[in-house]
């Protein structure tokens, strides 16, 4: 059987150190959760669960029958239509929706620091590929090479990147154009006199 298993190269010391440092950051933002955000991560991890259902199911069964007219008879303590149980789950809903949004503000806040770290990374990595295009560049008229140093895009590339002006060009893509018979179908106002 041996044959059959692909041999998988090693892991490179420099990966090995990257994700030992994520998971360093990733134990560090653990650590730092309040103690709602742990309750809060634990009721959502729980009730994400097939336990939960299960429980849910189980209790549903021994409700109903327990308020079952063969029963308990008389002394049911929720008839059908289970009003108060109708009650228990509406709070349930509630209160389990709020746990669910804790836990989600709190994830959205983790890769919101985790965007704006890839962000600064990016950004550097955008200096470093720009100094290295100036440098090169130079290198080629030093060895006159003087086609390759005259490259137009690589004139565009060795521009600094502007952040702003990318932003903005951004969100002018991003925002959606006006549909062509909407602005026509628009009524006019009507002209003031003596203009």
């Amino acid at each position: 059987m041996g044959w059959f298993r692909r041999s998988r190269p090693p892991v490179p010391p420099v990966i090995l150190k990257n994700i030992s440092s994520l998971a360093e950051v990733e134990q560090r933002l653990a650590q730092h959760r309040t103690p709602v955000d742990r309750i809060s991560d634990e009721v959502t991890g729980f009730t994400g669960s097939i336990r939960f259902i299960i429980a849910h199911l189980i209790m549903f069964a021994v409700w109903i029958l327990l308020n079952a007219p063969w029963a308990l008879g008389t002394r049911a303590f929720d008839p059908y239509p289970y009003v108060f149980l109708n009650f228990v789950l509406a709070v349930e809903a509630v209160l389990l929706g709020t746990f669910v949004l804790m836990s989600q503000n709190r994830q959205n806040r983790q890769a919101d620091l985790w965007l704006h770290v890839v962000l600064q990374i990016s950004m550097l990595a955008e200096q470093e590929s720009t100094k290295s295009l100036q440098l090169l560049k130079r290198i080629c008229e030093s060895l006159d090479l003087r086609d390759a140093a005259k490259d137009p895009e690589l004139k565009q590339l060795i521009q600094t990147t502007q952040l702003e002006t990318l932003a903005r060009e951004l969100a002018q893509a991003r925002e959606p154009e006006p549909e062509a018979g909407a602005a026509e179908s628009k009524p006019q106002a009507p002209a003031e006199p003596g203009k």
